[in-house]
């Protein structure tokens, strides 16, 4: 049996379909399929009745879920308590969605500083499916991260305390010169040319799910480059090799110094929250994790959710277009 099956099946609980499912884990359905088929004989029970549609939980698996979701804490919980013990009760280890490692982090670690300031901390820098995981397995105590309306992280209650910290969006932006030729929309534009994530990576998901649909209903693109490093493709908008949808803290200066523009009359903007997770422990480790996590929810003011502004920002962007295409 690997841990893994069992995070598979608290995600399809949590999503009630395979696909949805497959998607938060970053397999292919026909894995993960497979993998909870793997779960089923491992536990010599059926937890899927494959003959209905909706997707439906037997019986026996419908009235075990608490248990189930219970049972996979405690192991996390007594991995990580292990763990713990051979380490120095003082390091915590923060995990934190490679943009938020270098733009968040450091504000993050002097707020947290303010309850013990002989606190000391590994900071790992993951793309956000890594950090996750190594929040799940114990491998780390805190993760910073961005989520969505629609990309969740999907890290079970059990397993840890969140929290909104913050805001931030993705916006399409391009260089001066590139802004100047894609924003007026004409029916005889050529396509625009876009430096996007790769399509499994966490923006290629909110990008593709959230943002581009309605780019391409408008416009056509052509794909000139794919990166899974933000820097690096702010780098290539800057020098105009095409447009990008990027995150705002990333490009903040950027925007006020003029090396990049808004494309709002192409693309919408897309709302993200930062949010922290505080893993649930045992022990002192776990007594000084919920300290800080309460200190620090005192702290933040209630954020609208992601998915409200993201409606908010549309408004806007949608009378900037009716406005351009009646000018036609």
């Amino acid at each position: 049996m690997e841990l893994k099956w069992l995070d598979d099946y608290i995600a399809l609980i949590e999503t009630g379909s395979f696909s949805a499912a497959a998607e938060r884990r970053h397999v292919s359905q026909p894995a993960f399929s497979r993998r909870i088929q793997l779960l089923e004989d491992w536990l010599g029970v059926t937890l899927i009745d494959r003959a209905r549609k909706p997707l439906q939980f037997t019986p026996v698996a419908a009235e075990n879920q608490a248990a189930f979701r219970s049972l996979v804490a405690r192991i996390y919980e007594f991995r990580s308590t292990l763990k713990s013990e051979s380490l120095d009760i003082a390091d915590l280890t923060i995990a934190a969605q490679h943009t938020l490692a270098a733009s968040y982090v450091p504000a993050f670690l002097k707020r947290l500083r303010h309850l013990k300031p002989e606190q000391n901390f590994r900071i790992r820098s993951e793309n956000r499916s890594d950090a996750v995981t190594m929040l799940m397995r114990g491998q780390a105590e805190i993760l910073i991260a961005y989520e969505t309306a629609q990309t969740p992280c999907g890290i079970p209650s059990p397993i840890a305390m969140r929290q909104v910290l913050g805001a931030d969006q993705l916006v399409l932006v391009a260089s001066p010169a590139l802004h100047a030729s894609l924003s007026v929309l004409r029916n005889d534009a050529p396509p625009v040319p876009m430096l996007c994530f790769p399509p499994e990576s966490f923006f290629g998901q909110v990008v593709r799910l959230e943002a581009l649909p309605e780019l391409m209903r408008r416009q056509q693109v052509v794909v000139r480059c794919v990166s899974e490093f933000a820097m690096g493709l702010r780098e290539l908008a800057v020098v105009g090799q095409g447009a990008a949808w990027l995150p705002g803290s990333l490009i903040a200066d950027d925007l006020k110094r003029g090396r990049l523009m808004s494309l709002e009359s192409l693309g919408l903007s897309v709302a993200m929250d930062i949010v922290a997770f505080f893993a649930v422990r045992s022990g002192d480790k776990g007594e000084l994790l919920e300290r800080q996590f309460q200190a620090l929810r005192g702290e933040v003011q209630p954020l609208p959710d992601a998915a409200a502004r993201t409606k908010s920002a549309a408004a806007p962007q949608a009378r900037s277009i009716r406005k351009t295409r009646r000018a036609r």
